[in-house]
């Protein structure tokens, strides 16, 4: 058994296992793994903005940028409902740290 920062046990077999698993996740890029966050937080913006429940996010680009001391992942990410339709530019730290910002400025109408 070796015994983890934490305190928790693990028996020696597991070690592979844990290695390759944090291996992969070292691998996805990181607009692939923050991706799910960004449509979230730009869905829930355009919901507000919208003054709609029903809006449909999709991402339009994604690409990894240098903030300041850190990477960034940026999507943009146009949103449709009721009606309207905007984008928006979504900056994920990580899963939990992501910002939509309005690109457009301005709600537009969808012709029906």
């Amino acid at each position: 058994m070796i015994e983890t920062r934490s305190g928790a046990r693990v028996g020696r077999r597991w070690l592979p296992a844990m290695a390759l698993a944090a291996l992969a996740a070292a691998c996805t890029p990181m607009v692939q793994q923050y991706e799910g966050a960004a449509l979230s937080t730009a869905q829930r913006r355009a919901a507000f903005e919208m003054n709609c429940t029903q809006v449909t996010p999709q991402i339009l680009s994604e690409k990894t940028v240098d903030g300041l001391r850190v990477q960034l992942a940026e999507y943009t990410i146009g949103v449709r409902g009721c009606g309207k339709q905007a984008v928006y530019l979504t900056y994920c730290r990580d899963a939990s740290d992501c910002n939509a910002l309005a690109q457009t400025g301005r709600l537009q109408q969808v012709a029906p």
